[in-house]
């Protein structure tokens, strides 16, 4: 498994997704040798540390004389037990996504069965090694994202697991409201007095955005929206690309119940965001390139055109929530957006959210045709 090969570079706007500061996570040489003992894989011709990806999660390339694969140290949660359980799920939604026609990377089994390891508080899983590329941001790459997206819902549709799963996300306003507090308490104490009242202000354009956004979304009939389970980070980043062709989604880690058209309304944004380039929020491209929004509407209403119709008034909303979240958990943690501090990373959302609103007719309107 791989989201992107020795040929590709890390994208800057990629770079801060999920605005991770702390130092990465790694192996211990003793720790590498107990985990691949309980895989058959051959003789290893090589181990190289994989640098890419969340922090939390130590990962390696292993190439043996069987093939090549990603060795992954899964982030510690609260707890072994509650992570366990989460993995589990992750797994078994994994396979049922794999059965539905899902390209995904393959979970290698243990020796004695079983594609989880737990070895004293920790988890890891060892997954096949695809050389894929990075998502090129083509309207056919985003309508082929659609389709996947759309044949993965339809696998979930039915499926029923033991392992609870977190409610909510983008759509739980709730949630969201609390991290956009949590943010602006951490935010300001790593702001300079100067910046200070730009950061108050911008929090309260944010928050009268938060407003308006609850308010349309129970209109138009959000609470009697269809939940089920999603994969819950479906973004570019979690997808792995021969040409135009998607050969997999990877991280399944994610997983949990929530309204399909959040995850769709999600996946929309994120596959049709325009280009970010550099570490300075106020410089970057604003606003959704419409040829892959439209690429991405095509290719997952073409399996259910008349549930995609349903949804359609609840997309651009959706997706303003979507960047609310997207950008206050981060802050919420660090006090910054991967380094970026977060005055100017939260006036550049604001943009991005006005953008957004002023356009919520025209984004609407590309599930409906």
């Amino acid at each position: 498994m791989s989201n992107d090969d020795d040929r590709a570079s890390q994208r800057p706007d990629e770079a801060v997704v999920r605005g991770e500061t702390s130092a990465r996570e790694r192996f211990h040489a003793r720790e590498i040798a107990q985990v691949l003992s309980h895989y058959d894989i051959g003789v290893i011709n090589e181990i190289r540390e994989y640098r890419r990806g969340s922090r939390r999660a130590a990962k390696l390339k292993i190439a043996t004389e069987h093939g090549e694969y990603l060795l992954k140290r899964r982030a510690r949660g609260r707890s072994v037990d509650r992570d366990r359980e989460r993995a589990a799920a992750g797994h078994a939604v994994q396979a049922r996504a794999a059965a539905g026609g899902v390209p995904v990377a393959q979970l290698i089994a243990m020796k004695s069965g079983g594609t989880l390891l737990q070895s004293t508080d920790r988890l890891y899983e060892l997954h096949a090694w695809l050389p894929g590329v990075r998502y090129a941001r083509h309207a056919e790459q985003a309508r082929a994202a659609g389709i996947v997206l759309s044949r993965m819902h339809a696998a979930f549709r039915d499926l029923v697991l033991l392992e609870e799963l977190p409610q909510g996300g983008f759509s739980d306003f709730d949630g969201v409201r609390a991290a956009l507090r949590v943010a602006h308490e951490r935010a300001v104490d790593r702001t300079p007095s100067s910046a200070q009242a730009r950061l108050q202000t911008t929090i309260d354009l944010i928050s009268a955005h938060m407003d308006r956004i609850e308010n349309k979304l129970v209109n138009k009939g959000l609470p009697m929206q269809r939940t089920a389970i999603c994969h819950g980070d479906f973004h570019p980043g979690n997808t792995l690309w021969a040409a135009d062709s998607l050969i997999a989604v990877i991280d399944f880690d994610s997983v949990r119940s929530e309204s399909v058209a959040a995850e769709l309304a999600n996946a929309m944004l994120q596959f049709s965001v325009k280009h970010r380039v550099g570490e300075d929020p106020l410089k970057w491209q604003i606003g959704l390139v419409s040829e892959n929004l439209r690429g991405f509407a095509e290719g997952y209403r073409a399996a259910n055109p008349s549930e995609t119709r349903a949804v359609a008034a609840l997309i651009p909303w959706l997706m303003l929530s979507a960047i609310v979240a997207e950008a206050a958990s981060p802050i919420a943690r660090e006090g910054d957006f991967a380094g970026i501090p977060a005055e100017p990373f939260l006036h550049a959302t604001v943009a991005m959210m006005d953008w957004i609103s002023e356009r919520t007719r025209a984004i609407s309107s590309v599930l409906e045709t």
